[in-house]
């Protein structure tokens, strides 16, 4: 499953716009200007975020469903590592929490750890 990073978003303000990024330190507690969340990471497919416009941090040229299918998974994008950990329940895409902070970058390549 091959996928790159399409978009970053940063959203200091819960009633401001994301600001654009072309890339990110993601820190353990999410990516670095972020305002505080109850999940680090919101990751969302490109067609989701073009439809729905959620507050995500990740955008991904990849499918909505194959990016579901990464739950329980370890991905790795750029310098950062993330455990995939739940859809939402409100929104599109999925919530990962940080194993190893690290910069991504607008075409890093979204890399899956085979599972254990």
């Amino acid at each position: 499953m091959i996928a790159t990073v399409s978009s970053l978003y940063i959203y200091p303000d819960s009633d401001a716009p994301g600001q654009e990024l072309d890339s990110v330190e993601v820190t353990e507690s999410g990516p670095e200007g972020n305002r505080s969340k109850k999940h680090a990471v919101h990751l969302v497919s490109v067609d989701d975020y073009v439809e729905t416009h959620p507050k995500a941090n990740i955008v991904l040229d990849m499918d909505s469903s194959a990016l579901e299918k990464l739950v329980g998974r370890i991905v790795r994008l750029g310098d950062c590592t993330l455990e995939v950990t739940q859809t939402p329940s409100q929104c599109a895409g999925v919530y990962a929490r940080v194993v190893e902070p690290g910069t991504v970058s607008v075409e890093d390549s979204l890399l899956v750890a085979e599972p254990e």
